[in-house]
């Protein structure tokens, strides 16, 4: 048997020099070598990743097209297996993996899980298998008698170090960090499967998954021996097997129900777990070997929002903000832990978990130099980080009037290791003081050191409550003054933009003199002329400390409304009293940014970096400080194979704080 061993010594090309890429050809993760782009090769580039950061595996350790003997009938013949994990200083296989095509079914009589199994019987070495097309895993486990041998379905495949028993989920040492896209599939198998397999509306199921997801946050928030967990093959694949999986989940989503932070979150659900034995037992597989409380936000945050957004994402102005506008805007704001944040529009909660992620890393950066070991705190070390960032959560804050969204909120910040309810399901356009009284004392006009905010916006949805607009300035008719200023009228009018009064209430709850906020906005309100006192008001009552300006790309294929990110300080009664003393506003500088790429096109394909002849830019010394880089970092995303997302969000974020200081 030959393999593809990668050559160190050799490496070939200067992958961090080279420019031309081939047509059609991408850089193999392991040997380095061009391959041929194509669905299933993406499948594999995806799974190598994983053998190296999930399993921890070297890439000594790991063969592409590795050339095998199988036997077809009475015929011994040599066919190659897309990825093999020799056993260490061999070349004998330990874990055979048969990559598919993602529209291939692990029935199919060729490529499919039987082929698989075939190759495990013939290779005498090869004592685990894995049928992946990139969205549905299969695992296999061979067991050898004296007569014969015995291949069946198996929850996973060791990690390096480890031996055949740590398949099943009996220590959490066993969890590990996802990586790539690998929850993001986990989760799609779950929905899919629901589907296929249970039944029930979009909504019905989305909430009982949420319950799940709850239970397993329960499960590795509060230690002992893991229960959100596969046993043993009898419980993945026996009738009372998966009633024994079942009954824990439902003991860990009662202590769930039971947490007075948790209080009302699912009163409007079934009292119990709806999903029968059989699904749930198979969504704990998917799920039990991932570590979600040390998982990065970004893989968290896409595999979350690929199950929130067609369950929950409305039709009135509701949809996800990017996450790189996102990152941006929290990065140019800089929070503290301790800072008081609040977004007034939360919707599933995006600038929440970011800006949360943000100053838990900068807690974690301020702990990490007190750590025996910089690499990995103790068990009393972490549980000291935790309560500082535990600590940080008590100050942010969310609101949204749809509380479908408030609950996909509260979840999205507990999966990011933050569960002390600081987000309320309320109008908060409406008058603070009829706000409920829980609300009232924890959000308050003019306390809030930071607002981040993506308001509903478009001409469709105008707020015409009388009760409502009197609140507003902006609410108020304008007019201009023989010396070229605007003044507020009296009358009030019928309607407004919804996204103009959440400006004035962004603005309102920030602290004066020095309360930070970021907003996305339509460019309607910064250009249009009858727009103008909108304007006016704004720059009387904020410092512009930057004005972002997004291209048309950036919310489509959602939404083609032309965007832009404003950054702005609140003014204390002082600064305003001497402006208008003055006639003149005091001078300063106003950061402007036209962002030209965001990363994708108008159909939300992903876009690279090129060079001046237009040839993709291959640099694969930078995906490891990509993948080893934090939220506070927000660099461009760097592929495996070397390709850079073109993405000139992450510089304007880089280049404000720079002038900044």
């Amino acid at each position: 048997m030959s393999n593809n061993k990668p050559n160190t010594e050799d490496p070939g090309y200067d992958y961090s020099t080279q420019q031309e890429i081939p047509d059609g050809k991408i850089v193999d993760y392991i040997t380095g070598n061009w391959v041929k782009e194509s669905e299933v090769e993406q499948v594999r580039q995806n799974f190598e990743r994983t053998l190296v950061e999930e399993y921890n595996y070297t890439v000594s350790e790991i063969r592409v097209d590795f050339k095998i003997k199988v036997w077809e009938g009475d015929k011994q013949k040599v066919k190659k297996a897309p990825l093999v994990v020799v056993k260490e200083s061999t070349e004998d296989p330990y874990v055979l993996i048969l990559i598919a095509n993602p529209k291939s079914n692990p029935t199919d009589k060729s490529g499919g899980t039987t082929e698989l199994e075939q190759w495990m019987v013939d290779i005498s070495s090869a004592e685990f298998g894995c049928w992946t097309n990139g969205i549905e895993t299969l695992f296999f486990q061979k067991k050898k008698s004296k007569f014969e041998t015995d291949v069946f379905p198996s929850n996973d495949f060791p990690r390096k170090g480890e031996d055949a028993s740590s398949v099943y989920t009996t220590d959490r040492r066993r969890l590990r960090v996802a990586t790539g896209n690998n929850l993001l599939y986990a989760f799609k198998r779950c929905h899919d499967y629901i589907h296929a397999n249970q039944g029930g509306s979009k909504e019905q199921i989305f909430w009982e998954f949420l319950k799940l997801l709850f239970a397993k946050i329960e499960d590795e928030t509060y230690g002992g021996r893991p229960r959100f967990a596969i046993r043993s093959p009898e419980e993945r694949n026996d009738p009372d097997g998966r009633k024994e999986v079942k009954d824990r989940v439902e003991t860990l989503f009662k202590e769930v129900k039971n947490r007075p932070e948790f209080k009302g979150l699912f009163d409007s659900q079934a009292e119990g777990i709806l999903f029968n034995d059989e699904t749930v037992s198979y969504i704990v597989a998917q799920l039990e070997k991932y570590d979600f409380i040390h998982s990065s936000v970004d893989v968290k945050g896409v595999a979350y929002e690929t199950i929130v957004g067609p369950t929950l994402e409305g039709t009135k102005g509701e949809f996800f903000t990017p996450r790189n506008v996102v990152k941006m805007t929290v990065k140019m704001l800089n929070p503290n832990p301790g800072d008081r944040i609040c977004d007034p529009a939360c919707g599933t909660g995006g600038f929440l978990v970011i800006a949360f992620n943000y100053i838990s890393e900068k807690l974690r950066q301020k702990h990490k130099k007190n750590w025996k070991d910089s690499n990995k705190p103790t068990e009393t070390e972490e549980k000291k980080l935790f309560d500082d960032i535990h600590d940080a959560g008590t100050n942010i804050f969310g609101i949204d009037f749809n509380s479908n969204l408030v609950k996909a909120a509260q979840m999205n910040m507990i999966m990011n290791n933050d569960g002390r309810g600081g987000i309320f399901s309320v109008n908060s356009l409406k008058e603070p003081t009829q706000w409920p009284k829980e609300v009232q004392e924890k959000i308050q006009l003019g306390s809030m050191d930071f607002v981040m905010a993506n308001p509903p916006f478009g001409a469709k949805i105008k707020i015409d409550s009388s009760e409502v607009l009197e609140q507003y300035d902006l609410a108020h008719g304008w007019s201009k003054t023989e010396d070229g200023r605007w003044q507020m009228e009296a009358n009030l009018r019928n309607a407004m933009e919804p996204e103009v009064l959440f400006v004035e209430r962004c603005i309102r709850l920030l602290k004066p003199g020095t309360g930070k906020c970021g907003i996305v906005l339509p460019d309607s309100i910064l250009s249009n002329p009858g727009y103008a006192s909108i304007r006016y008001w704004i720059m009387q009552n904020c410092q512009i400390l930057a004005s972002v300006d997004l291209p048309v790309e950036t919310f489509l294929p959602r939404t083609g409304t032309q965007t832009s990110v404003l950054i702005l300080r609140r003014k204390n009664d002082q600064e305003k009293l001497m402006e208008s003393m003055s006639g003149q506003m005091a001078p300063y500088e106003i950061f402007m940014a036209n962002v030209k790429k965001v990363g994708k096109d108008r159909r939300g394909n992903i876009v690279y970096k090129k060079d001046e002849k237009g040839r993709e830019i291959v640099d694969r010394s930078l995906y490891k400080p990509f993948a080893d880089s934090t939220v506070l970092d927000f660099l461009p995303v760097v592929e495996t194979t070397g390709r850079i997302v073109d993405d000139e969000l992450p510089i304007v974020a880089e280049s404000f704080l720079k002038t900044k200081k």
